[in-house]
Protein backbone atom coordinates (compact mmCIF):
# COMPACT_ATOMS: atom_id res chain seq x y z
CA UNK A 1 0.00 0.00 0.00
CA UNK A 2 1.42 3.31 -1.06
CA UNK A 3 2.40 5.76 1.66
CA UNK A 4 2.41 8.84 -0.55
CA UNK A 5 -0.18 11.56 0.04
CA UNK A 6 -1.36 12.51 -3.43
CA UNK A 7 -4.48 13.89 -5.05
CA UNK A 8 -7.48 11.55 -4.91
CA UNK A 9 -7.72 11.09 -8.66
CA UNK A 10 -4.34 9.37 -8.44
CA UNK A 11 -5.26 7.38 -5.35
CA UNK A 12 -8.44 5.65 -6.46
CA UNK A 13 -8.10 1.98 -7.25
CA UNK A 14 -7.20 1.32 -10.87
CA UNK A 15 -9.14 -1.93 -10.56
CA UNK A 16 -12.49 -0.16 -10.29
CA UNK A 17 -14.86 -1.44 -12.94
CA UNK A 18 -18.11 -0.40 -14.56
CA UNK A 19 -20.27 -3.42 -13.91
CA UNK A 20 -22.36 -2.78 -17.02
CA UNK A 21 -19.69 -1.64 -19.48
CA UNK A 22 -19.90 -4.86 -21.50
CA UNK A 23 -23.67 -5.24 -21.27
CA UNK A 24 -25.50 -7.80 -19.18
CA UNK A 25 -23.64 -11.03 -18.65
CA UNK A 26 -25.44 -14.37 -18.92
CA UNK A 27 -24.40 -15.14 -15.36
CA UNK A 28 -25.85 -11.90 -14.05
CA UNK A 29 -29.03 -12.37 -16.08
CA UNK A 30 -29.57 -15.88 -14.76
CA UNK A 31 -28.86 -14.83 -11.21
CA UNK A 32 -31.15 -11.83 -11.41
CA UNK A 33 -33.94 -13.78 -13.08
CA UNK A 34 -33.86 -16.23 -10.23
CA UNK A 35 -34.00 -13.42 -7.69
CA UNK A 36 -36.90 -11.78 -9.53
CA UNK A 37 -38.83 -15.03 -9.52
CA UNK A 38 -38.19 -15.48 -5.85
CA UNK A 39 -39.29 -11.94 -5.08
CA UNK A 40 -42.53 -12.40 -7.00
CA UNK A 41 -43.27 -15.70 -5.29
CA UNK A 42 -42.50 -14.54 -1.76
CA UNK A 43 -43.85 -11.14 -0.86
CA UNK A 44 -42.68 -11.61 2.73
CA UNK A 45 -38.93 -11.52 2.14
CA UNK A 46 -38.39 -8.93 4.89
CA UNK A 47 -39.71 -11.38 7.43
CA UNK A 48 -41.40 -10.77 10.74
CA UNK A 49 -39.35 -7.68 11.53
CA UNK A 50 -40.92 -5.52 8.84
CA UNK A 51 -43.70 -3.03 8.47
CA UNK A 52 -42.45 -0.72 11.21
CA UNK A 53 -41.31 -3.32 13.75
CA UNK A 54 -38.11 -2.35 15.54
CA UNK A 55 -34.92 -4.21 14.70
CA UNK A 56 -31.32 -3.04 14.15
CA UNK A 57 -31.06 -2.13 10.49
CA UNK A 58 -28.57 -0.53 8.10
CA UNK A 59 -29.73 1.09 4.86
CA UNK A 60 -27.19 1.24 2.03
CA UNK A 61 -27.89 3.37 -1.05
CA UNK A 62 -26.69 1.73 -4.26
CA UNK A 63 -26.32 4.74 -6.52
CA UNK A 64 -25.73 2.81 -9.74
CA UNK A 65 -29.16 1.19 -9.36
CA UNK A 66 -31.20 3.71 -7.34
CA UNK A 67 -31.82 0.99 -4.77
CA UNK A 68 -31.47 0.48 -1.03
CA UNK A 69 -30.00 -2.70 0.38
CA UNK A 70 -31.63 -3.40 3.75
CA UNK A 71 -29.17 -5.09 6.10
CA UNK A 72 -29.99 -6.95 9.29
CA UNK A 73 -27.39 -5.40 11.62
CA UNK A 74 -27.56 -8.31 14.03
CA UNK A 75 -26.85 -11.05 11.49
CA UNK A 76 -24.96 -8.77 9.04
CA UNK A 77 -26.98 -10.11 6.14
CA UNK A 78 -28.93 -8.42 3.36
CA UNK A 79 -32.65 -8.92 3.84
CA UNK A 80 -33.70 -7.35 0.55
CA UNK A 81 -32.72 -4.76 -2.03
CA UNK A 82 -35.55 -2.39 -2.87
CA UNK A 83 -35.93 0.18 -5.64
CA UNK A 84 -36.41 3.75 -4.36
CA UNK A 85 -35.54 5.85 -7.42
CA UNK A 86 -33.12 7.98 -5.41
CA UNK A 87 -29.38 8.31 -5.01
CA UNK A 88 -27.47 9.87 -2.14
CA UNK A 89 -23.88 10.20 -1.01
CA UNK A 90 -24.24 11.24 2.62
CA UNK A 91 -27.50 10.53 4.46
CA UNK A 92 -27.93 12.32 7.81
CA UNK A 93 -26.49 9.44 9.76
CA UNK A 94 -25.17 10.49 13.16
CA UNK A 95 -27.99 11.22 15.62
CA UNK A 96 -31.42 9.65 15.61
CA UNK A 97 -30.02 6.32 14.44
CA UNK A 98 -29.30 4.57 17.75
CA UNK A 99 -31.07 1.53 19.15
CA UNK A 100 -32.94 3.68 21.70
CA UNK A 101 -33.88 6.46 19.30
CA UNK A 102 -37.49 6.96 18.29
CA UNK A 103 -36.60 9.12 15.28
CA UNK A 104 -37.44 7.30 12.06
CA UNK A 105 -37.00 9.60 9.04
CA UNK A 106 -34.28 9.03 6.44
CA UNK A 107 -32.84 12.29 5.05
CA UNK A 108 -30.96 12.06 1.74
CA UNK A 109 -28.88 14.74 0.03
CA UNK A 110 -29.66 15.12 -3.67
CA UNK A 111 -28.66 17.63 -6.31
CA UNK A 112 -30.54 20.84 -5.57
CA UNK A 113 -31.65 20.00 -2.04
CA UNK A 114 -32.55 17.20 0.36
CA UNK A 115 -35.35 14.64 0.52
CA UNK A 116 -36.98 12.84 3.44
CA UNK A 117 -38.06 9.19 3.18
CA UNK A 118 -40.27 7.08 5.39
CA UNK A 119 -38.19 4.00 6.34
CA UNK A 120 -41.35 1.87 6.59
CA UNK A 121 -42.66 2.58 3.09
CA UNK A 122 -39.48 4.02 1.49
CA UNK A 123 -41.67 6.75 0.02
CA UNK A 124 -40.51 10.37 -0.16
CA UNK A 125 -42.43 12.39 2.44
CA UNK A 126 -40.72 15.79 2.17
CA UNK A 127 -38.56 17.69 -0.29
CA UNK A 128 -36.48 20.80 0.40
CA UNK A 129 -35.00 22.77 -2.47
CA UNK A 130 -31.94 24.87 -1.68
CA UNK A 131 -31.02 26.05 -5.17
CA UNK A 132 -27.51 24.62 -4.88
CA UNK A 133 -26.09 21.39 -6.28
CA UNK A 134 -24.12 20.17 -3.26
CA UNK A 135 -26.03 19.77 0.01
CA UNK A 136 -24.92 18.23 3.30
CA UNK A 137 -27.35 17.80 6.16
CA UNK A 138 -27.77 16.47 9.66
CA UNK A 139 -30.61 16.12 12.15
CA UNK A 140 -30.38 17.52 15.66
CA UNK A 141 -30.33 14.83 18.36
CA UNK A 142 -33.79 15.86 19.56
CA UNK A 143 -35.18 15.29 16.06
CA UNK A 144 -36.65 18.77 15.82
CA UNK A 145 -34.42 20.36 13.18
CA UNK A 146 -32.50 19.48 10.05
CA UNK A 147 -29.61 21.82 9.23
CA UNK A 148 -28.21 21.93 5.69
CA UNK A 149 -24.94 23.34 4.35
CA UNK A 150 -25.28 24.20 0.65
CA UNK A 151 -22.93 25.26 -2.11
CA UNK A 152 -19.52 24.15 -0.92
CA UNK A 153 -16.92 22.14 -2.83
CA UNK A 154 -13.18 22.40 -3.36
CA UNK A 155 -14.02 22.82 -7.05
CA UNK A 156 -15.43 26.33 -6.57
CA UNK A 157 -14.11 28.97 -8.94
CA UNK A 158 -11.58 30.89 -6.82
CA UNK A 159 -12.25 34.16 -8.68
CA UNK A 160 -15.85 34.24 -9.96
CA UNK A 161 -17.10 37.29 -11.86
CA UNK A 162 -20.40 37.29 -9.99
CA UNK A 163 -19.96 35.38 -6.72
CA UNK A 164 -23.26 34.10 -5.35
CA UNK A 165 -24.48 34.11 -1.79
CA UNK A 166 -24.47 30.62 -0.35
CA UNK A 167 -26.61 29.46 2.52
CA UNK A 168 -27.15 27.43 5.65
CA UNK A 169 -30.76 26.30 5.99
CA UNK A 170 -32.79 25.05 8.95
CA UNK A 171 -35.79 22.78 8.30
CA UNK A 172 -38.55 21.43 10.54
CA UNK A 173 -37.56 17.76 10.92
CA UNK A 174 -40.30 16.66 13.31
CA UNK A 175 -42.59 14.33 11.31
CA UNK A 176 -45.44 15.03 13.73
CA UNK A 177 -45.27 18.76 13.13
CA UNK A 178 -47.74 20.59 10.88
CA UNK A 179 -44.77 22.30 9.24
CA UNK A 180 -42.64 19.17 8.74
CA UNK A 181 -40.22 19.65 5.85
CA UNK A 182 -40.64 23.44 5.73
CA UNK A 183 -37.73 25.88 5.90
CA UNK A 184 -37.67 27.62 9.29
CA UNK A 185 -34.46 29.63 8.99
CA UNK A 186 -31.69 30.67 6.63
CA UNK A 187 -28.22 32.16 7.05
CA UNK A 188 -26.77 33.81 3.96
CA UNK A 189 -22.99 33.55 3.98
CA UNK A 190 -21.64 35.07 0.82
CA UNK A 191 -19.29 33.10 -1.41
CA UNK A 192 -17.66 30.99 1.34
CA UNK A 193 -18.55 27.44 0.27
CA UNK A 194 -20.62 25.96 3.14
CA UNK A 195 -19.82 22.28 3.31
CA UNK A 196 -20.79 19.36 5.56
CA UNK A 197 -22.81 19.49 8.74
CA UNK A 198 -22.35 17.79 12.11
CA UNK A 199 -24.02 18.19 15.49
CA UNK A 200 -23.24 18.51 19.15
CA UNK A 201 -25.14 16.21 21.54
CA UNK A 202 -27.49 18.78 23.05
CA UNK A 203 -29.21 20.00 19.86
CA UNK A 204 -27.95 23.51 20.60
CA UNK A 205 -24.88 23.70 18.37
CA UNK A 206 -24.05 22.63 14.82
CA UNK A 207 -20.61 22.63 13.24
CA UNK A 208 -19.70 23.12 9.59
CA UNK A 209 -16.80 24.24 7.42
CA UNK A 210 -16.56 26.99 4.82
CA UNK A 211 -14.26 25.72 2.08
CA UNK A 212 -13.53 29.05 0.37
CA UNK A 213 -13.90 30.98 3.61
CA UNK A 214 -11.10 28.97 5.27
CA UNK A 215 -13.12 28.73 8.46
CA UNK A 216 -14.72 26.37 10.93
CA UNK A 217 -18.24 27.70 11.55
CA UNK A 218 -20.28 27.20 14.73
CA UNK A 219 -24.04 27.65 14.41
CA UNK A 220 -26.59 28.08 17.14
CA UNK A 221 -29.60 26.00 16.10
CA UNK A 222 -32.35 27.99 17.84
CA UNK A 223 -32.21 30.91 17.33
CA UNK A 224 -30.59 30.06 14.02
CA UNK A 225 -27.43 32.14 13.77
CA UNK A 226 -23.67 31.96 13.42
CA UNK A 227 -21.95 32.27 16.79
CA UNK A 228 -18.33 31.70 15.75
CA UNK A 229 -16.12 31.60 12.66
CA UNK A 230 -12.67 30.25 13.45
CA UNK A 231 -9.76 30.56 11.03
CA UNK A 232 -8.35 27.14 10.18
CA UNK A 233 -4.74 28.32 10.19
CA UNK A 234 -1.84 27.72 7.85
CA UNK A 235 -1.66 25.08 5.14
CA UNK A 236 0.89 22.30 5.25
CA UNK A 237 1.65 23.05 1.62
CA UNK A 238 1.83 26.11 -0.61
CA UNK A 239 -1.82 27.12 -0.66
CA UNK A 240 -4.91 27.12 1.54
CA UNK A 241 -6.17 24.61 4.09
CA UNK A 242 -9.54 24.15 2.29
CA UNK A 243 -11.54 22.39 5.03
CA UNK A 244 -14.37 20.44 3.40
CA UNK A 245 -15.83 17.78 5.73
CA UNK A 246 -16.23 17.48 9.50
CA UNK A 247 -17.49 15.07 12.17
CA UNK A 248 -18.21 15.80 15.83
CA UNK A 249 -17.94 13.11 18.47
CA UNK A 250 -21.17 11.87 20.04
CA UNK A 251 -20.33 13.63 23.33
CA UNK A 252 -19.41 16.92 21.64
CA UNK A 253 -15.83 16.96 22.90
CA UNK A 254 -13.86 16.40 19.69
CA UNK A 255 -14.23 17.40 16.04
CA UNK A 256 -12.40 15.86 13.09
CA UNK A 257 -12.01 17.97 9.93
CA UNK A 258 -10.91 16.78 6.49
CA UNK A 259 -8.82 19.33 4.58
CA UNK A 260 -7.90 19.76 0.92
CA UNK A 261 -4.54 21.56 1.46
CA UNK A 262 -3.76 23.37 -1.78
CA UNK A 263 -5.46 25.53 -4.36
CA UNK A 264 -9.21 26.10 -4.66
CA UNK A 265 -10.80 25.38 -8.02
CA UNK A 266 -11.15 22.64 -10.65
CA UNK A 267 -7.50 22.96 -11.64
CA UNK A 268 -6.18 23.11 -8.10
CA UNK A 269 -3.57 20.64 -6.90
CA UNK A 270 -4.22 19.34 -3.41
CA UNK A 271 -3.04 16.90 -0.78
CA UNK A 272 -5.13 15.80 2.17
CA UNK A 273 -4.78 16.35 5.88
CA UNK A 274 -6.85 15.67 8.99
CA UNK A 275 -7.36 18.23 11.76
CA UNK A 276 -8.40 17.39 15.31
CA UNK A 277 -10.27 20.09 17.24
CA UNK A 278 -11.34 20.48 20.86
CA UNK A 279 -15.00 21.64 20.82
CA UNK A 280 -15.76 21.14 24.51
CA UNK A 281 -16.34 24.90 24.60
CA UNK A 282 -18.51 24.97 21.45
CA UNK A 283 -18.20 28.68 20.74
CA UNK A 284 -14.40 28.60 21.09
CA UNK A 285 -13.04 25.60 19.13
CA UNK A 286 -9.30 24.98 19.44
CA UNK A 287 -7.20 22.98 16.99
CA UNK A 288 -5.24 20.26 18.79
CA UNK A 289 -3.34 18.62 15.94
CA UNK A 290 -3.15 18.20 12.20
CA UNK A 291 -2.11 14.91 10.61
CA UNK A 292 -0.48 14.85 7.19
CA UNK A 293 1.87 12.74 5.10
CA UNK A 294 4.73 13.21 7.54
CA UNK A 295 2.54 11.71 10.24
CA UNK A 296 1.84 8.61 8.16
CA UNK A 297 -1.39 9.71 6.52
CA UNK A 298 -1.24 7.77 3.28
CA UNK A 299 -4.00 9.48 1.35
CA UNK A 300 -6.65 12.18 1.35
CA UNK A 301 -9.49 11.37 3.76
CA UNK A 302 -12.96 12.27 2.54
CA UNK A 303 -15.06 11.83 5.67
CA UNK A 304 -14.77 10.27 9.09
CA UNK A 305 -16.72 8.63 11.90
CA UNK A 306 -15.79 8.81 15.58
CA UNK A 307 -16.35 5.92 17.95
CA UNK A 308 -18.88 6.44 20.78
CA UNK A 309 -16.14 5.92 23.39
CA UNK A 310 -13.92 8.60 21.78
CA UNK A 311 -11.05 6.14 21.46
CA UNK A 312 -10.75 6.07 17.68
CA UNK A 313 -11.68 7.94 14.54
CA UNK A 314 -12.11 6.12 11.24
CA UNK A 315 -11.07 8.08 8.14
CA UNK A 316 -12.52 7.00 4.78
CA UNK A 317 -9.61 7.40 2.40
CA UNK A 318 -10.16 6.51 -1.29
CA UNK A 319 -7.49 4.20 -2.59
CA UNK A 320 -6.14 3.53 0.90
CA UNK A 321 -9.02 1.96 2.79
CA UNK A 322 -9.92 3.14 6.29
CA UNK A 323 -7.32 4.90 8.43
CA UNK A 324 -7.74 4.46 12.20
CA UNK A 325 -6.65 7.38 14.40
CA UNK A 326 -5.93 7.01 18.11
CA UNK A 327 -7.71 10.08 19.46
CA UNK A 328 -5.93 10.25 22.82
CA UNK A 329 -2.49 9.97 21.21
CA UNK A 330 -3.49 11.99 18.12
CA UNK A 331 -1.60 9.49 15.97
CA UNK A 332 -2.42 7.05 13.20
CA UNK A 333 -2.93 3.62 14.70
CA UNK A 334 -3.37 1.47 11.60
CA UNK A 335 -4.96 1.15 8.17
CA UNK A 336 -7.73 -1.31 7.37
CA UNK A 337 -7.97 -2.91 3.95
CA UNK A 338 -11.65 -2.83 2.94
CA UNK A 339 -11.11 -4.27 -0.53
CA UNK A 340 -11.74 -1.07 -2.47
CA UNK A 341 -12.75 2.56 -2.19
CA UNK A 342 -15.21 4.15 0.23
CA UNK A 343 -16.25 7.73 0.91
CA UNK A 344 -18.61 7.25 3.85
CA UNK A 345 -19.81 4.93 6.58
CA UNK A 346 -22.30 4.63 9.41
CA UNK A 347 -22.44 3.15 12.88
CA UNK A 348 -24.99 0.42 13.36
CA UNK A 349 -27.78 1.16 15.86
CA UNK A 350 -25.84 -0.45 18.71
CA UNK A 351 -22.75 1.66 17.89
CA UNK A 352 -20.45 -1.37 18.01
CA UNK A 353 -19.85 -1.87 14.31
CA UNK A 354 -19.09 0.52 11.48
CA UNK A 355 -20.67 -0.23 8.09
CA UNK A 356 -18.63 1.02 5.12
CA UNK A 357 -20.02 0.90 1.55
CA UNK A 358 -17.20 -0.10 -0.82
CA UNK A 359 -18.30 1.44 -4.09
CA UNK A 360 -15.98 -0.34 -6.49
CA UNK A 361 -16.48 -3.78 -4.89
CA UNK A 362 -20.29 -3.70 -4.49
CA UNK A 363 -19.88 -4.68 -0.87
CA UNK A 364 -20.20 -3.29 2.62
CA UNK A 365 -17.20 -3.82 4.88
CA UNK A 366 -18.14 -4.31 8.54
CA UNK A 367 -15.59 -2.98 11.02
CA UNK A 368 -15.73 -4.18 14.61
CA UNK A 369 -14.65 -1.22 16.74
CA UNK A 370 -13.37 -3.29 19.67
CA UNK A 371 -11.17 -5.38 17.39
CA UNK A 372 -10.27 -2.48 15.05
CA UNK A 373 -10.71 -4.96 12.22
CA UNK A 374 -12.91 -5.82 9.26
CA UNK A 375 -14.84 -8.87 10.45
CA UNK A 376 -17.01 -9.54 7.40
CA UNK A 377 -18.14 -8.16 4.06
CA UNK A 378 -21.72 -8.07 2.78
CA UNK A 379 -22.61 -8.19 -0.92
CA UNK A 380 -25.01 -5.38 -1.86
CA UNK A 381 -26.12 -3.63 -5.07
CA UNK A 382 -24.11 -1.80 -7.70
CA UNK A 383 -22.20 1.30 -6.65
CA UNK A 384 -22.96 1.47 -2.91
CA UNK A 385 -22.14 4.99 -1.77
CA UNK A 386 -24.06 6.18 1.28
CA UNK A 387 -25.28 4.42 4.42
CA UNK A 388 -27.34 5.18 7.48
CA UNK A 389 -28.95 3.10 10.20
CA UNK A 390 -32.09 2.86 12.25
CA UNK A 391 -34.55 0.54 13.92
CA UNK A 392 -37.40 0.39 11.38
CA UNK A 393 -37.65 -2.24 8.67
CA UNK A 394 -39.42 -1.45 5.40
CA UNK A 395 -42.75 -3.05 4.60
CA UNK A 396 -42.74 -6.21 2.52
CA UNK A 397 -43.02 -4.91 -1.03
CA UNK A 398 -42.72 -7.42 -3.83
CA UNK A 399 -43.00 -4.71 -6.48
CA UNK A 400 -40.12 -2.69 -5.02
CA UNK A 401 -38.09 -5.87 -4.71
CA UNK A 402 -38.71 -6.83 -8.34
CA UNK A 403 -37.88 -3.30 -9.52
CA UNK A 404 -34.69 -3.50 -7.48
CA UNK A 405 -33.84 -6.71 -9.28
CA UNK A 406 -34.50 -5.13 -12.68
CA UNK A 407 -32.36 -2.13 -11.71
CA UNK A 408 -29.50 -4.49 -10.84
CA UNK A 409 -29.71 -5.73 -14.43
CA UNK A 410 -29.07 -2.19 -15.63
CA UNK A 411 -32.59 -1.76 -16.98
CA UNK A 412 -33.85 1.81 -17.01
CA UNK A 413 -36.59 2.22 -14.42
CA UNK A 414 -37.74 5.32 -12.61
CA UNK A 415 -37.02 8.98 -13.08
CA UNK A 416 -33.31 8.94 -12.19
CA UNK A 417 -33.12 11.70 -9.59
CA UNK A 418 -29.53 12.57 -8.79
CA UNK A 419 -27.11 13.19 -6.03
CA UNK A 420 -24.58 15.94 -6.60
CA UNK A 421 -21.37 14.73 -8.21
CA UNK A 422 -20.17 17.16 -10.91
CA UNK A 423 -17.36 15.63 -12.97
CA UNK A 424 -17.03 12.77 -10.52
CA UNK A 425 -17.02 14.89 -7.34
CA UNK A 426 -19.57 13.22 -5.09
CA UNK A 427 -18.75 15.36 -2.07
CA UNK A 428 -17.11 18.61 -1.07
CA UNK A 429 -13.61 17.30 -1.56
CA UNK A 430 -11.99 15.19 -4.22
CA UNK A 431 -13.30 12.92 -6.97
CA UNK A 432 -14.38 9.38 -6.26
CA UNK A 433 -13.82 7.40 -9.44
CA UNK A 434 -15.03 4.03 -8.21
CA UNK A 435 -18.50 4.70 -9.61
CA UNK A 436 -19.07 5.16 -13.33
CA UNK A 437 -20.70 8.53 -13.96
CA UNK A 438 -23.14 9.37 -16.68
CA UNK A 439 -26.15 11.63 -16.95
CA UNK A 440 -28.06 9.61 -19.55
CA UNK A 441 -27.73 5.91 -18.70
CA UNK A 442 -28.46 3.42 -21.42
CA UNK A 443 -30.52 0.28 -21.01
CA UNK A 444 -27.31 -1.73 -20.66
CA UNK A 445 -25.60 0.34 -18.06
CA UNK A 446 -26.69 1.07 -14.55
CA UNK A 447 -27.44 4.71 -13.82
CA UNK A 448 -24.86 6.34 -11.63
CA UNK A 449 -25.01 9.41 -9.47
CA UNK A 450 -25.23 12.56 -11.55
CA UNK A 451 -21.62 13.45 -12.02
Amino acid sequence: MSKSNTDADEMVSSDAEDSFADGISRRKALKTSAVAGGAAATAGCLGANSGGDRAPTVYVTNNSERTISVIDAAADEVIDTLFIDAATSFPANQHGTGADSEYDVLWFNVSGGVEAYDPETLEMIAEVETGFGPNYQNVTPDGEHLVIASGGTTQLNPNPDNPEDMVYTRVDANPDSDTFGEVTGEISTGYVGPCDMTMGPDSEYAFAVDVAGEALRVLNVDPFETVAEVDVGESLVDGDVLPFMCTASFDGEVLFVENGEGQLGPEGERVGSESIWDISDPENPTELAKLGAEDGLSGSPITSEISPDNEAAYLFTPGQGVVVVDIAEQTIEKELDIGGTAISGTWGPNREKLYVPVGDANQVAVIDHEQRAVTTTIDVGEGPTGATSGMVRPNDDAAASILGTFASLGLRVGEFPTTFCPDGYCYCGKPWLGLRTQTEPTSHRGPAAHC
